[in-house]
């Protein structure tokens, strides 16, 4: 029988498989949303980057939350749960009907969620998302579980960063490259190829 520490340490390696594995970020935070309901046994989640020109969270990975919950409106980083956002450390709502840092609370009832477990993702000392759990039962998270969600919340940010390096990457060898032919051809009067 696997204990609750051996899955959250098993779910925790699925994920750092994946991170070493692909270069698909997408694919990376769908793994750590499902992983995340998966082991601690809830009904819903979702990774939301901070957009901070506009003040908000910006939606881009989710698992079992309905279209109507999804089109509620835009989720205000200073109105939807702002303490892990401006504290930089989890925040647990464990019933809903006795929160008043909702944004949408009665967007929440309609879609059955009772708790929720909102960990920020960090990247060198900057806060740049949201991993946000949804139950749909009363819940106050335990300790462990919540330093294993403050890891994949961790894991995220990690593969987030990693993304955004590698795009710099091509987009600095690309413009190498157009340099270069910029360079052959003015030294060889040949046309630069195509593409």
């Amino acid at each position: 029988m696997v204990t609750k520490s051996q899955d959250y340490f098993l779910a925790f390696v699925h994920v750092s498989k994946a991170i070493s594995s692909t270069l698909n970020l997408q694919e990376v935070l769908d793994l750590i949303v499902k992983e995340a309901i998966r082991s601690l046994e809830l009904k819903a989640g979702a990774i939301s980057l901070l957009n901070k020109k506009e003040g908000r969270l910006e939606l881009i990975t989710q698992q079992n939350l309905s279209k109507a919950f999804l089109k509620k409106g835009p989720v205000l980083a200073d109105r939807s749960i702002a303490r892990a956002i401006r504290a930089g450390g989890p925040v647990i709502v464990p019933d809903i009907e006795h929160d008043d840092q909702l944004q949408y609370p009665e967007e929440c009832k309609r879609e059955g969620i009772r708790s929720i477990l909102s960990v920020p993702i960090i990247f060198k000392d900057e806060t740049i998302g949201v991993l946000r759990l949804y139950g749909s039962k009363s819940r106050d998270f335990t300790p462990q579980e919540v330093e294993f969600i403050i890891a994949l919340a961790e894991q995220g940010g990690i593969a987030i960063e990693n993304a955004r390096f590698m795009q710099e990457l091509q987009n600095s060898h690309k413009e190498e490259m157009r340099e270069l032919w910029d360079w052959f051809h003015a030294m060889t009067g040949k046309a630069a190829l195509d593409g």
